[in-house]
C-alpha cells in the first residue's frame, strides 16, 4: 500500500475508506533498514566521489617547508603583540616578496606559471608593448604565488615570530626564505632609517611604498622580457666568457703553431729514412756442402776410397769449399720488413695532424664564441641606459623613503627594536602530509555524499520499510506480513 493513501473508517459505519496518509514515522531501526537497502545506491555513490579524490590529492606535487624563527628585541614595550604586528607587516609587505623574487629564476620557483608565460609569449613575438605587459603580469602572478606560499605568525607569549615558505623544491624553499628574511631585515632598517620628526613633512608613506612597488616590478619586468636575472651578473658572466675564450684562442692558436711547426719537420725528416729494411737473408751454401759430405759418407759403405765415385766427389767437395772460402758475406734469398723508424714517424705525423684538425675545429668555434660574446655585450651595452633609468628611479624612491619623516610615535618606537634571527632556514628532508590530509578529505567527502544519498533514498521511498513502521504511522496493529513474490 502506498504511503500517501492509508485506510480510516466511514463516520456512517459504511466500512472503511481511503483517506490522505498521515506523515511517515521512521524509526531508527527503519532508517537502518532503509540504509541497508540503498547500499549499492551509496556505493555507487561512493566509489567514483572517492576516486576523483584520490586521484587529485595523488595528482599533487610533494610540498616542502622550510621554517625560520625570528626575535624582536630592545623595545620598550611590555606587550608581545604591540611588539611583533609592525614586524608583521614589514614581512607581508609586497616589496619584500618582489625584491626577493628579483634574486631568483622564475622557472625554479614556478615552472608552471613560466611555461605559461612563455607559450603566452610565443604568440606575442614581434609585439614589445603586449610583451612587456605579459611580463609584468607573470611577474605579478609569481609575487602573490610567493606570497600565497609564505606564512608568518608570531606566538602569543614571546616577541618571536615563525616564518615559513612552501616549495616544490626543498633547496629552493630554503634559500627562498633565508633571502626572503634578508630582504626583510634590509627593507625595515631602510625604512626605519629615517631622520627626527622635527623636520620637513614627508610624502605619504603608502604613496612611497606603491611607487617603490611599481618600480621593482618594472625591473623585474624589464629583466623578464630581455631573458635575464640579473643585469650585473650577466654583464659580470659575459665579459668573464669573453675573456676566457680570448684566452683560449690565443692558446690554441699558439699550440696550432708549434703542432705545424712539428709536423713540417717531421716530414722533412722523413724523406731520409727507407720505409723498409733488410731483415735476414737465407744461405743455402753451407747446407749444399753439408749434402755433398753425407753423399760420400754413403759412398765408401759401397765403394772403395780410391774408388772413381769417391774421387769424383771429393773434388766436388774441395771446389764447394773453395768457393765459400771466396765469399764476403752470405749470398742467397734476402727477406726484407718494414722499418721501425719509418713506421714511428708516419705514427708521429698521423697524430701531429689529427691534431692540428682538432686546434682548427677549436679554433673556429672559439672565434664563433667570442663574436656570439661580443655581440652579447654590444646588446647589454645597449640596454644599459633604460636599466640604469629604472634602478635610479628605484634608488631615488628607497631614498626617499630612507630620509622621509612619518609623524606616528610608534615609528620612533620601532626605530629602537631590533630583530634577531633565532635558527635559519635549513633544506627541509620531508614533505608535508599533503597528499594524505587530501585524502581523509576526499574520503569523509565520499563517504558524506554516500550517507547523503542513502538518507534521501530512506525519506523518499514510498512504501514501509518494517512492520513497526505500519504500526506506527497508521496507529493500527499489523496482524499478518506476506513476503514479496
Amino acid at each position: 500500500m502506498p504511503v500517501t493513501e492509508a485506510p480510516s473508517r466511514d463516520p456512517e459505519g459504511n466500512g472503511l475508506v481511503r483517506t490522505s496518509a498521515p506523515r511517515l514515522r521512521l524509526g531508527m531501526a527503519d532508517v537502518l533498514v532503509q540504509f541497508w537497502r540503498a547500499k549499492w545506491l551509496m556505493l555507487l555513490v561512493f566509489v567514483p566521489v572517492f576516486a576523483l579524490g584520490l586521484a587529485a590529492a595523488l595528482s599533487r606535487p610533494d610540498l616542502y617547508e622550510a621554517r625560520t624563527r625570528l626575535i624582536v628585541t630592545g623595545a620598550s614595550v611590555s606587550e608581545p603583540k604591540a611588539l611583533v604586528a609592525p614586524e608583521l607587516a614589514f614581512l607581508r609587505s609586497p616589496v619584500v616578496a618582489t625584491r626577493a623574487l628579483n634574486l631568483f629564476p622564475m622557472s625554479r620557483l614556478y615552472p608552471e606559471i613560466n611555461a605559461a608565460c612563455e607559450a603566452r609569449s610565443r604568440s606575442l613575438r614581434g609585439d614589445a608593448e603586449a610583451l612587456s605587459r605579459l611580463a609584468s603580469e607573470c611577474r605579478q602572478m609569481c609575487v602573490e604565488a610567493l606570497q600565497r606560499d609564505f606564512r608568518v605568525h608570531s606566538e602569543s607569549s614571546a616577541p618571536v615570530m615563525t616564518v615559513s615558505y612552501r616549495n616544490s623544491d626543498p633547496e629552493a624553499a630554503a634559500e627562498v626564505l633565508n633571502a626572503m628574511v634578508g630582504v626583510y631585515l634590509k627593507y625595515r632598517s631602510d625604512v626605519l632609517a629615517r631622520p627626527e620628526a622635527d623636520e620637513a613633512p614627508a610624502p605619504d608613506r603608502t604613496v612611497l611604498e606603491r611607487s617603490l612597488l611599481k618600480s621593482e616590478t618594472d625591473i623585474g619586468a624589464f629583466l623578464e622580457t630581455e631573458g635575464l636575472s640579473s643585469f650585473e651578473a650577466e654583464r659580470d658572466t659575459v665579459a668573464g666568457l669573453y675573456k676566457a675564450a680570448s684566452e683560449d684562442l690565443l692558446a690554441t692558436d699558439s699550440r696550432l703553431r708549434q703542432v705545424e711547426s712539428q709536423l713540417t719537420a717531421y716530414r722533412r725528416q722523413i724523406r731520409s729514412i727507407r720505409p723498409k729494411q733488410e731483415i735476414f737473408v737465407e744461405d743455402t751454401t753451407g747446407q749444399t756442402l753439408l749434402d755433398m759430405k753425407l753423399a760420400r759418407e754413403a759412398l765408401l759403405v759401397t765403394s772403395l776410397p780410391g774408388s772413381a765415385e769417391v774421387i769424383e766427389m771429393d773434388r766436388r767437395i774441395a771446389r764447394a769449399e773453395a768457393f765459400i772460402a771466396t765469399l764476403d758475406q752470405p749470398v742467397g734469398t734476402t727477406r726484407t720488413g718494414p722499418n721501425p723508424r719509418y713506421e714511428q714517424m708516419l705514427t708521429t705525423i698521423d697524430d701531429l695532424k689529427a691534431e692540428a684538425a682538432a686546434l682548427t675545429d677549436q679554433q673556429a668555434a672559439l672565434a664563433r664564441q667570442i663574436a656570439a660574446f661580443k655581440e652579447r655585450q654590444a646588446k647589454l651595452a645597449a640596454l644599459a641606459p633604460r636599466y640604469n633609468e629604472l634602478k635610479r628611479k628605484r634608488d631615488m624612491l628607497e631614498q626617499e623613503m630612507m630620509t622621509s619623516s612619518v609623524g606616528d610615535e610608534r615609528t620612533g618606537r620601532w626605530q629602537g627594536e631590533d630583530v634577531r634571527v633565532l635558527e635559519p632556514a635549513t633544506v627541509p628532508t620531508e614533505p608535508q602530509p599533503t597528499r594524505a590530509v587530501l585524502a581523509a578529505l576526499a574520503f569523509a567527502a565520499a563517504l558524506g555524499a554516500a550517507l547523503f544519498a542513502g538518507l534521501l533514498k530512506a525519506l523518499t521511498r514510498t512504501g514501509f520499510a518494517t512492520r513497526r513502521s505500519v504500526e506506527r504511522t497508521l496507529d493500527l496493529p499489523v496482524l499478518a506480513t506476506v513476503r514479496e513474490v
